[in-house]
Parts: structure tokens; C-alpha cells; sequence
């Protein structure tokens, strides 16, 4: 999805009686009193590009007993993008626990040959692949495991859509937004590389690896060019009927390969033809393979079973790198286990519920969640709706949590780590801010923790919705802000 650059960001003229302007990032300032404080921010929000977008922005001293030091639309109702992590990692860390952990399983019982019928139920594991089915092939062997006449893969455990309905289509086909279904195998993605070739062919196009079912079908009708020509920008889509994946534009001879990485569309089929891979690989003959959505009593012994790694470790890829999919595993898993649905039989979508469970989790921790809309536990749908107070509330409460330090470790930390690592690094604030970044078109925020310098702990939610500009210029402001919060100082 093109979007437009954004117009290089010229610092405009003070408040009157304000001694600070926006400083450049890495650029020292004075020091900047508490007075001061509603001004200078004020300030900074009226000036371009802010001053034609929908911002918002709660600022409190950290602790049991919080004081507001700034508001701007703190009530008010904002698309969060990623911070809408923050809710959905906090509800997971109080609801499931920091060593909760999701678990594959193969249930059969071998006869004295040892043939048997096998079921194999996902529950959601964002960090399945090839290698762990390979493990539970080996242990099916160990366990007697000779034939399997029938491996019935149930893929119940998140029932409803495994592409959230809220999500944009052109989204959908990438592997940010891939499927989150209840058996996940290599992320539910993969790669393309995409090359040029000979002037006047169509481009090389190359999977990264096969996919156990059956490469995705593909429609190429892109063009290699000349070199120093100004080629037609490439598109990869799919139209909204079919699976086929149809790949348009040019690329210049000569130039580098392109790898992107898409979403599978047909995961459960994925991993009902790799299972059958591995079983073979373990000289076990497979018969009959099924897929099912419906969720059956399990009556059979537990043969074989791999787990994730613990909800702590979930929480840290979803917060630090963003990771939509294990966000939307936390979110989904919510939704399941709430009220002791556990295998998800009594749930009708997953994701509905997901909202329902992070909704109740956060009221449970003392957070006002009545007026959010919770359509996704990533941030990537344009339905959710939260107020920078209700982010602020979350990472308040989460600061005396029993998973708070667990929670607080999954954050990105400015100039050091994850989605903020390139960002105040060589500032006053590299290392003193730990937060969640967001962006969606048009749609830029940060919320976390900030320590400056010479004033006591803060936490904060910046959110800037319906801008016109590039996310870059907008992550600018930001930072720039909060440059200036951090000059906040007790002695004046």
C-alpha cells in the first residue's frame, strides 16, 4: 500500500513566556518545570503535522497514588494500533500466569500391532514447526505407534475465523496478518523471493521452502525491464475468491532479489500433510487424513505431546517485537479459557470472546474498560477503539502485579531493544524508556515508561489518529515530546 512522504518538520514558534521549543532529537535542553509542563505540550500538539490530526496523550507519575500531570483527550476514544498489546498482554499475564504454557497433543490407542486412529488437537502454539511435529512423530514410534489409519487433525480449539473479520483484505495476505488458527505451523507464512530475469520475461519467482501441501498457486505477470528503467512498482495480491496468489509490475535487470513473506491461507491443510510427512519419516504408513473444526470429548490416552515456551516468553515477542500472531494467540487463548470453556466448546468465536475476557480481565484488575472495543489482541483491526487513560491505567496497575515484572520485561526499551531499538538512541532517553510502539496508516503510538532524568517515574500514552503524514515524521513528534518530558526537573 503506497503511502505519501511526509514534509520535513521545520519547528515552529513558542508560546509566548515559554523559554523551550522542540529540541532535535539528541540535542540538549534546559530544564523544565512542572508549571511549565501543560504549555509546552499544548504547544507541541497545535503546531504541524499534529495540528490537523486526532491526538491524545495521559501522562502520570508513577505508584499506588498516581497525579496527572497532563491530559489531552485522555477519555476519548482512539484506534491504538500495537499498544493494543499492552491490554492483551496484561490480561494474559493476571488471567493465564507467566508459566502457562499451550500444548499440542496426539491422542490414539494402538492395538496389540500397534494400529491406531490418531487425533491430533492444536491449542494455539505460535512457535509449532516442522521440527516439533518431528518430535511428536518420534514419540509416537517410541509409544508402539506401527500404523495410523486414520489421522484426524482438530483444528477446534479457536473456533470462528482464523483471519480476524475486521482486518483489511490487502493486510490479510501478508504474514503480519496470517491466520491464527489452532494449528499454527512455521508462523503460518512464508517467503518469496522475487528476482529479475531477462529483459522482457517474467520475473524469477522462488519459495523459500515447499509447503508440505502443496506450493501456493501463483499467477505471474510480472516483467523484467531494463536496467535504468523506472519500473512499475511490484504487487503481489489475491483476488478475493480464490487462493491464488498473482504477482504484477516490474523489476530492473540487474537489481537485487526482493524476498516477502506472506500468509498461508490453508494452514490446517499445512499441517495435516507435514504430520503425514513426519509419521512416514518414521517408517509409520498413514491412511485417511481429516481436517475438523468441531470440537469432540477426548476419550483416548494423551501418546504424544509438545508445548510452548511459557506466556512470559509469548508476552516478550508480542510486546518487544510486535508479533500480531502471538498477540492474537494470547488474545485467542483468552477467549477460550475464560469461565473454564477450555477446549473452546462453548465459545462461538474466539476473538469475541478474546474481547469479552481481556475486557473482564482488565475491570478485574481496576482498570475503566467499559467504553473500549476490543475486535483484535494485536492492534492490527481499525475497530478497536481505547483511550490513552485506559493504556495508562493498564501499565500503572501492572507495576505492582504479581506477572508485573515479567510484564514490564516484554517492553521494548528505547535505543536497546525490540520495535524501539533505533529510536532516542544517543538521547537522554536511551535506556529510560520502556514501551509499546504502534502504527497503522495514518495512525502512530507510543505508551510505557519513562524515567527522566532529574523528576520521579512517569507513564505515559501518546496516540495520534487520522494524520495525513508518513509514520516516520510522526514517530518524530513523539519522540520529540517526550524529549521534553524528560527535561521535566524537581528543582523549580
Amino acid at each position: 500500500m503506497p503511502i505519501s512522504q511526509g514534509r520535513p518538520f521545520i519547528p515552529g514558534a513558542i508560546a509566548a513566556g515559554l523559554c523551550l521549543a522542540l529540541m532535535p532529537l539528541g540535542k540538549a535542553a534546559a530544564a523544565l518545570c512542572p508549571a511549565q509542563l501543560t504549555a509546552q505540550l499544548d504547544t507541541a500538539f497545535s503546531q504541524a503535522p499534529l495540528d490537523t490530526a486526532y491526538t491524545g496523550m495521559v501522562l502520570q507519575t508513577q505508584g499506588p497514588t498516581p497525579r496527572t500531570i497532563y491530559s489531552r483527550h485522555g477519555d476519548r476514544l482512539f484506534t491504538p494500533a500495537s499498544t493494543m498489546k499492552l491490554l492483551t498482554t496484561a490480561a494474559a499475564a493476571h488471567q493465564l500466569g507467566g508459566d502457562y504454557r499451550l500444548r499440542t497433543s496426539v491422542y490414539g490407542n494402538p492395538s496389540g500391532e500397534g494400529i491406531a486412529a490418531l487425533r491430533v488437537v492444536g491449542r494455539g502454539d505460535p512457535s509449532l514447526t516442522t521440527a516439533e511435529l518431528d518430535r511428536l512423530a518420534q514419540q509416537l514410534a517410541q509409544s508402539g505407534v506401527r500404523q495410523v489409519t486414520r489421522l484426524v487433525l482438530d483444528d477446534s480449539y479457536f473456533p470462528g475465523f482464523a483471519t480476524n473479520a475486521t482486518w483489511e483484505w490487502e493486510d490479510a495476505q501478508w504474514a503480519y496478518a496470517a491466520p491464527v488458527n489452532s494449528l499454527i505451523l512455521n508462523r503460518n507464512a512464508i517467503a518469496l523471493q522475487v528476482a529479475p530475469t531477462q529483459v522482457g520475461s517474467p520475473l524469477s519467482l522462488t519459495w523459500a521452502q515447499p509447503l508440505p501441501a502443496g506450493p501456493l498457486p501463483l499467477v505471474n505477470d510480472a516483467i523484467t525491464v531494463a536496467a535504468g528503467a523506472a519500473p512499475v512498482p511490484l504487487a503481489l495480491w489475491r483476488p478475493g475468491d480464490t487462493p491464488t496468489l498473482r504477482v504484477t509490475g516490474q523489476m530492473a535487470q540487474g537489481s537485487n532479489p526482493r524476498t516477502v513473506n506472506l500468509a498461508v491461507l490453508n494452514p490446517a491443510q499445512q499441517v495435516a500433510a507435514a504430520m503425514a510427512q513426519a509419521l512416514r519419516r518414521q517408517s509409520v504408513p498413514v491412511g485417511q487424513t481429516v481436517i475438523t473444526q468441531t470440537a469432540s470429548p477426548v476419550t483416548d490416552p494423551e501418546l504424544a505431546a509438545v508445548e510452548s515456551p511459557e506466556v512470559r516468553d509469548l508476552m516478550r515477542l508480542a510486546n518487544r517485537d510486535s508479533d500480531n500472531l502471538y498477540a492474537e494467540v494470547l488474545f485467542k487463548t483468552l477467549g477460550v479459557t475464560a469461565g473454564g470453556a477450555g477446549q473452546g466448546g462453548t465459545v462461538a468465536e474466539a476473538s469475541r470472546a478474546g474481547g469479552e475476557a481481556v475486557r473482564a480481565a482488565l475491570t478485574e484488575l481496576g482498570v475503566n474498560a467499559t467504553a473500549l472495543r476490543l475486535a483484535d489482541g494485536s492492534g492490527l483491526s481499525r475497530h478497536n477503539l481505547v483511550s490513552p487513560a485506559a493504556l495508562v491505567e493498564t501499565l500503572q496497575v501492572m507495576t505492582t502485579h504479581p506477572q508485573g515484572r515479567a510484564f514490564r520485561e516484554s517492553l521494548a526499551i528505547a535505543g536497546q531493544s525490540g520495535t524501539l531499538s533505533n529510536r532516542l538512541r544517543g538521547t537522554v532517553l536511551e535506556g529510560r524508556l520502556q514501551g509499546k510502539t504502534g502504527a497503522l496508516t495514518g495512525n502512530v503510538s507510543l505508551a510505557g515508561y519513562l524515567q527522566p532524568p532529574d523528576y520521579e517515574p512517569l507513564v505515559f500514552s501518546l496516540v495520534i489518529n487520522h494524520s495525513n503524514q508518513h509514520a516516520s515524521l510522526l514517530r518524530q513528534k513523539i519522540d520529540e515530546i517526550l524529549l521534553q518530558v524528560a527535561q521535566l526537573s524537581r528543582g523549580c
